[in-house]
């Protein structure tokens, strides 16, 4: 019984500082501009690929129109046809977004069967087909793309205005410690 009351009151008696607390590290005063930079250069890198990304929905939607303006031409309806439907397949071959790229598809599909007579191919509704199954996501995905664009943009403003309070704080507490320094 001695050594269980021991065992259980030894721990009571031990000093505080000789537990396992650990502090956290201490922070550089240039750790903080270094993981600034480390994250700036990520986000340049993402920004990157994602101007790659919108580019290429930008030409899709370019595409898409072209193929859209061509059916305006009912007059020579082989040529229309043959161009819309080249501008729809330059469009399909640029792997846009997933509901873009099955709204190409099915448009696709319309226009291969609008080749075999075109003579004979309801402009109208072709048309119609490519606005509301191209057109339509294609414009969505550009707008939202340019959305999420203006989002990270106001994200970057709040970012730069903090960092021009701290750099007012940095330069604060230089100039006092520099007066400090030369009051002796």
């Amino acid at each position: 019984m001695f050594v269980v009351l021991l065992v259980l009151s030894v721990p009571m008696f031990v000093p505080i500082g000789l537990t396992a607390q650990r502090r956290p590290p201490r922070m550089s005063i240039t750790d903080g501009p270094l993981s600034a930079d480390a994250v700036l250069k990520q986000s340049i890198e993402h920004l990157g690929i994602e101007k790659k990304n919108m580019d290429r929905d930008l030409q899709v939607l370019a595409r898409i129109r072209a193929a859209d303006r061509a059916l305006t031409d009912p007059m020579q309806p082989s040529v229309a046809v043959e161009k819309a439907f080249e501008e729809i397949s330059e469009a399909e071959r640029l792997n846009a977004d997933f509901y873009v790229q099955q709204g190409i598809i099915r448009v696709r599909q319309e226009m291969a069967a609008a080749r075999r007579s075109p003579a004979s191919a309801d402009f109208g509704r072709l048309a119609a087909l490519i606005r509301e199954h191209a057109l339509g996501p294609a414009s969505r995905v550009v707008v939202r793309n340019a959305i999420r664009l203006q989002e990270e943009t106001l994200g970057w403003i709040a970012v730069q205005e903090k960092i021009a309070t701290h750099l007012k704080m940095l330069a604060e507490i230089t100039g006092e410690s520099l007066r400090a320094s030369d009051q002796e």
